[in-house]
């Protein structure tokens, strides 16, 4: 029988870059357990120096008690990004990709007594190996267990890529029946051997429902394959996450030959056993009902995750796992984005467990590698995300790439998708793929309709223009495609908890523009049910060391909670409002305590039909919700001299806080210019262009056909020698920036939105006019 033997502690680390034949002389080892990260801290810290090399875990083990004929294997759950073992000064096997679950045999290379086992992890920049480029910070480690295990000689085969050897396909679910194919991988470490394979789904009770067998004779390795049928099952599903356990049993004959009954027969032996967990569902997307899950459209109310955290970086324990799935549950999520890579199996069980609808998808973002290979690993950690998660019914989509095409020179992107999107259907022909567009891509570019499903990662308001910006693409897209529905997968804003405003912009950074930015895209979002899904960039603030934005280096801060998960920010409330059936009652804006304006707004998001007010224990009138979100609730209180205490009451509910009156601005709410940073570009405005910050702007920007402006890309522009000299002119630092190529895709009004504190207006309209006299 297959017995795991966890080895997270005991390691010993290293950042010398040396060869595994040199580890002998290194003198500056550390004690570390596993899971370990050795960027928990340079890697959130900004600056975009984080290190990025080749690191040493060695540990000494004792060899394993196996029977006669038992292989063991190392298994590796996350190493990013490059690993290779060595068992005792010989090689084992190299991993190239930092999210997915490896195992090598390495029987032949243990020995009695005491072994060394030694692994390098090297996360640095490597054009073989996706992601290349990314808004997030690629920690390097072991950050996930490092396992032993052990098999019978004949046992389910645990080198097919990662996977755990079986495989059970859902071939056609209804609330009538369930018809189940169980396929299993079986791997035989010695001669011929007559095996086979027993299956039983058990309901959530432990009663066996249905059952199946079948048999073979295996040589080194073969598929054995047998089909269930379960009438009238219990399905799965947002609302009623419901589990069977299919058991697939592995049994050994004591004949190798083809003769004998197909019933078991008693001389045969148990090898090897699995208990998986499986929902039962049916679903499909609808071009006018969106996502329907067991005949019911179902509003995907999606976020998205990333895998890390302050302080810890991606090696998160269990605990940490748990507690970022019941935030997910308390907003009241039912589907979320795991992006930008494959996340840890435990994480994809509570998925399962919770009724959470998952997006699964690889870490294809931004740009291929310039390499002739360049599909390869790509290729390889969509097989293993795949066939790795292939059983957990949370999963219901593959996505294959995000924001590819954001560079230029890129190769055709409907090409490269189409090339990741049949990988995917080849190993899944049962769960659609999808994909995230870059804000580049419009609804009419042919790569759209390679994969089944598509959906944008877009920011309007935040990046480029206000809100309604999400209401414009929304038409355009059903007017040039009224026969395919979309999501939104990524849309978002900075929202930082120590900045206020009572009249919040956009680019403040403040939680108040924050809330106020995803109350104006949920109004327009609940228009429209052809969406299919939309999903919060992000649940979580995350480590980005590339960023200096909003006075906060290191750190992206658009998610709904805090990077150590100890504060909820307002917008969080928002959404639980809108999505969570638990009542809840919530006062927003209570970190902005000091106000220096004798009237303001007190917002209240509740799910309850009406709240009241108290301001000073007299209530408050409600105002005009001006046709909002229903859970929006909008009072005006004038504030008396020092402590004003408000108390939101609905039914049983009831939140309190307490503003206080004050002379003049709290300036520690407000974001000095100078403390903007840099954001997604790393240049300043020169002494010349801050001084076009004190002249006016005078009329309207104009954009004649056949003329340059600034609504062209920053590539056209360029190509014109007559457009690079205006740019050249006045724009000299954007063209020096490290990250121009990738700017050089965008419309010049949208990197104007990336960084307004760079293009004063005035100069904006000056650089407009003379680009509107180059003609294209």
């Amino acid at each position: 029988m297959t017995r795991r033997v966890p080895i997270n502690d005991g390691w010993r680390f290293t950042k010398q870059p040396v060869d595994a034949g040199e580890l002998a002389s290194v003198t500056d080892f550390e004690q570390v357990e596993i899971p370990h990260t050795w960027n928990a801290t340079d890697g959130q810290d900004g600056g975009d120096d984080y290190h990025r090399g080749r690191c040493w875990y060695v540990r000494a083990i004792e060899a394993p008690h196996v029977k006669e004929g038992e292989r063991v294997y190392i298994e590796c759950e996350g190493v990013n990004s490059v690993a290779n073992i060595y068992v005792n000064g010989a090689h084992a096997g190299e991993h190239k990709g930092g999210y997915s679950t490896f195992r090598f045999d390495i029987t032949d290379l243990i020995r009695a007594g005491t072994n060394e086992i030694a692994i390098s992890a090297d996360n640095t920049h490597n054009e073989e190996v996706y992601p290349l480029y990314a808004d997030f910070t690629f920690y390097g480690g072991i950050y996930r267990d490092v396992n032993l295990v052990i098999t019978s000689p004949l046992h389910f085969d645990l080198c097919d890529f990662g996977s755990c050897g079986v495989y059970i396909s859902q071939i056609e679910v209804s609330s009538e029946r369930a018809e189940l194919e169980v396929r299993a991988l079986v791997r035989n470490a010695q001669k011929a051997s007559r095996a086979q394979v027993v299956v039983t789904l058990f309901d959530a009770d432990g009663v066996a429902v249905a059952t199946a067998q079948t048999e073979g004779t295996i040589n080194k390795s073969g598929s054995l394959a047998t089909s269930l049928r379960v009438d009238a099952p219990h399905l799965w599903s947002t609302t009623d996450p419901y589990l069977y356990t299919c058991r697939v049993e592995l049994y050994e004959s004591s004949s190798g030959d083809d003769a004998g009954a197909t019933d078991r027969e008693p001389a045969a032996v148990l090898v090897d056993s699995i208990d998986i967990p499986t929902g039962l569902r049916f679903f499909r997307f609808d071009e006018e009902a969106g996502f329907i899950l067991n005949g019911t459209a179902t509003r995907l109310k999606g976020v998205s995750r990333h895998q890390d955290r302050e302080g810890v970086g991606n090696a998160l324990s269990r605990e940490h796992q748990v507690e970022d799935m019941e935030l997910i549950k308390e907003v009241g999520a039912n589907s979320i984005r795991l992006a930008h890579y494959q996340h840890s199996s435990f994480f994809y069980d509570l998925c399962d467990q919770a009724g959470m609808v998952v997006w699964a998808e690889i870490p294809y973002i931004s740009r291929t590698g310039t390499v002739d290979n360049y599909e390869e690993n790509a290729v390889q950690q969509m097989h293993e995300l795949i066939r790795q998660n292939y059983n957990h019914a949370s999963i219901v989509m593959w996505g294959v790439q995000n924001e590819i095409g954001i560079f230029p020179d890129e190769r055709p992107l409907h090409e490269t998708v189409r090339g990741i999107a049949a990988v995917a259907k080849a190993d899944d022909p049962y769960r659609p793929t999808t994909q995230a567009q870059v804000m580049l891509i419009d609804e009419n570019d042919p790569a759209n309709d390679e994969t089944d499903l598509v959906a944008f990662n877009q920011y309007h308001g935040w990046y480029v223009g206000d809100t309604s910006g999400y209401e414009t693409f929304i038409r355009r897209h059903r007017a040039a495609r009224p026969s395919r529905s979309f999501a939104y997968s990524e849309y978002g804003a900075e929202g930082i908890i120590t900045l206020h405003s009572d009249d919040p912009k956009v680019k403040d950074y403040t939680e108040e523009y924050h809330a106020k930015y995803h109350e104006e895209v949920m109004e327009t979002f609940l228009k429209y049910d052809y969406i299919w899904g939309t999903y919060v960039w992000n649940m979580f603030d995350f480590g980005s060391d590339m960023r200096d934005e909003g006075g906060v280096k290191g750190r992206n801060n658009k998610g709904l909670v805090t990077f150590d998960r100890s504060v909820r920010k307002d917008a969080f409330y928002l959404y639980q409002s809108l999505w969570s059936p638990e009542p809840m009652l919530h006062i927003a804006a209570k970190r902005f305590v000091n106000r220096h304006t004798e009237s303001i707004e007190v917002k209240v998001y509740s799910n309850q039909e009406s709240v009241t007010l108290l301001h000073n224990g007299k209530q408050v009138e409600p105002a005009d919700n001006g046709g909002g979100l229903p859970t929006v609730f909008r009072f005006t209180v004038t504030l008396g001299a020092g402590e004003n205490e408000v108390v939101a009451k609905a039914g049983n509910l009831e939140d309190r806080t307490t503003f206080v009156r004050v002379d003049v601005q709290d300036e520690s709410y407000v974001l000095p210019a100078d403390e903007r940073g840099k954001g997604i570009l790393n240049f300043d405005a020169d002494e010349n262009i801050q001084n076009w910050f004190d002249k006016p702007a005078d009329g309207e920007l104009e954009f004649p056909e056949g003329f340059l402006s600034i609504k062209d890309k920053i590539e056209d522009i360029i190509a014109n020698p007559e457009g690079e000299a205006i740019l050249r002119e006045h724009f000299d630092a954007l063209l020096q920036d490290k990250r121009f190529k990738m700017a050089k895709r965008f419309p010049f009004e949208t990197i104007i939105g990336f960084k307004p504190d760079a293009f004063p207006p005035a100069l904006v309209q000056v650089v407009n006019a003379k680009l509107n006299k180059v003609r294209k």
